[in-house]
């Protein structure tokens, strides 16, 4: 499989548009002679065209083989960004490969030939001062084949920039083809428009806009699509590189979603809200460990390159220790997204949000019922902190910390209603619960470094660094009352 950041930029064609006026090439940039060539092409999506609702592809193309873009996000002035996987095998079936990258939006449905197009291509290859190649522009005519006849028609030109090529080029050339002839932006793939209606469908999360005037039911579906989208969204880079952000991000998914289970649970069926509590849990953790991992290792090779230049050899075998750990619990991770419980999971996670089984008090108005909800966690907090020695222990103020996450995260649920007064709050408790992270964070590093056994120079070095976590967790505790002050004042929390 071959991986590369797409970037190109679609435009309508009036019929009179000619590509042959690129061959005179233009400022700062040459010209290859227009090419010609036909290309068969056939998607496959679900049934319901999941894929193609979601921003993704996957096509065959005769003599190209298969190809699955999914949606990078980022684009801007009309431009598409997609992460384009190439698969050079032929065959009938899509690969398996292909099928695994997009198991979060087709969750176990099969995938089937959805429409066929025979395109005219005609494409220009431009090349910068010293010959490189920056661009290919390709204008399109597309057929869309039915039971072997023609059904539909359009055309299209392309913009697409070479791998390494700078963004500003295909502003540049978007501009030089419109003034020579080329219409407005169209973002429509070529998919959609063969597909017609069915393929612009909304997702099965679709959002509804909320207001203040919104019913608490809205805001419900909105808090738990959001978290499910994301965690949907960020599937297929966990199984590609799992890099320590997208793990931050789909764990942060699995925690607000339970979170917002227990938050808004007046507004749910309790029981069923508290089953789906219990069975998100098991993900979360999977990610946590990974997670857990991540920043654990991230501590320490930050901290390790603060030491003197002799015990460098020593830090780098106490560090491998830790990336060694990390690693497994990644591919402990793949092989969880590969389990039917996983799939199963992310269906009714989907199902689920975009119908949750509600209470009698969802229907009432947002803005009368959910400042409420923040009150419960919020005074849970406020007790915690009131019950702690002037000396607390670790272990307690960690507690504390999970009980700031929690209300924060109610906070930030009902803020589309509630509007900055409820943001202004959640950033405050936010502020708190990241140090006490912080001196989570330390402790537990400490903790690991004392275990830390075997050669000399290596326990030597896992002790100076077992040090530095003493010192920002000090650190710690001596700031997070300061930051419980800012957070707890009076003026705000008129909203709740």
């Amino acid at each position: 499989m071959k991986t590369h950041l797409e970037q190109e930029v679609k435009l309508q064609v009036p019929r009179r548009f000619d590509l042959q006026l690129l061959e005179q090439g233009l400022d700062g940039y040459t010209a290859s002679p227009v090419q010609a060539r036909t290309l068969t092409t056939v998607y496959y999506d679900t049934d319901d065209l999941r894929l193609i609702r979601w921003g993704c592809s996957l096509r065959h193309r005769k003599g190209e083989g298969w190809t699955l873009k999914l949606p990078a996000g980022g684009g801007s002035g009309g431009a598409l960004r997609r992460f384009e996987h190439v698969f050079p095998e032929e065959g009938s079936k899509p690969p398996a490969e292909a099928l695994e990258l997009v198991t979060a939006f087709v969750r176990g449905k099969p995938v089937v030939p959805v429409v066929k197009l025979r395109t005219l291509r005609k494409s220009v290859r431009l090349h910068g001062a010293a010959g490189e190649e920056i661009a290919e522009v390709v204008d399109d005519d597309v057929r869309v084949l039915q039971d072997g006849h023609v059904a539909d028609r359009f055309r299209e030109v392309e913009v697409e920039l070479v791998d390494g090529a700078p963004e500003s080029v295909l502003a540049e050339l978007t501009e030089w083809l419109q003034n020579a002839g080329a219409g407005g932006f169209d973002e429509t793939p070529k998919a959609v428009r063969a597909l017609g209606p069915a393929a612009k469908a909304p997702t099965e999360l679709h959002l509804e806009a909320v207001t203040p005037d919104s019913d608490a039911a809205t805001l419900v579906r909105n808090a738990l699509m959001s978290s499910v989208e994301q965690l949907l969204r960020h599937d297929a880079l966990l199984r590609l590189h799992a890099d320590p952000e997208i793990v931050h991000k789909a764990r942060v998914a699995t925690r607000r979603l339970r979170s917002d289970l227990r938050s808004l649970m007046p507004l749910l069926d309790e029981e069923w809200a508290r089953s789906l509590r219990s069975r998100i849990q098991w993900l979360a953790d999977e990610l946590g460990s990974v997670r857990d991992a991540d920043v654990l290792l991230a501590r320490l090779r930050r901290d390790a390159s603060q030491l003197p230049a002799t015990d460098g050899q020593a830090a780098e075998a106490v560090t491998d220790r830790f990336a060694a750990q990390s690693t497994a619990a990644r591919e402990r991770l793949k092989n969880v997204l590969r389990e039917e419980r996983y799939v199963t999971l992310l269906d009714e996670l989907v199902r689920s949000a975009a119908d949750p089984k509600l209470g009698p008090h969802a229907s009432a108005l947002a803005a009368d019922v959910l400042p409420a909800l923040v009150d419960e966690p919020w005074r849970k907090l406020c007790r915690a902190i009131h019950n702690l020695e002037p000396e607390p222990p670790d272990d307690k103020l960690h507690q504390v910390r999970i009980k700031a996450k929690r209300c924060r995260y109610a906070a930030e649920a009902i803020a589309p209603v509630c509007g900055k007064d409820a943001k202004r709050f959640a950033r405050r408790v936010a502020k708190l619960q990241t140090i006490l992270g912080d001196l989570h964070d330390a402790v537990v590093a400490d903790s690991r470094l004392r275990q830390v056994t075997g050669d000399r120079d290596d326990v030597f070095v896992a002790g100076e660094l077992a040090g530095m976590q003493a010192t920002a967790a000090a650190e710690a505790r001596s700031s997070w009352r300061d930051a419980w002050k800012k957070a707890s004042k009076k003026d705000l929390r008129f909203w709740m």
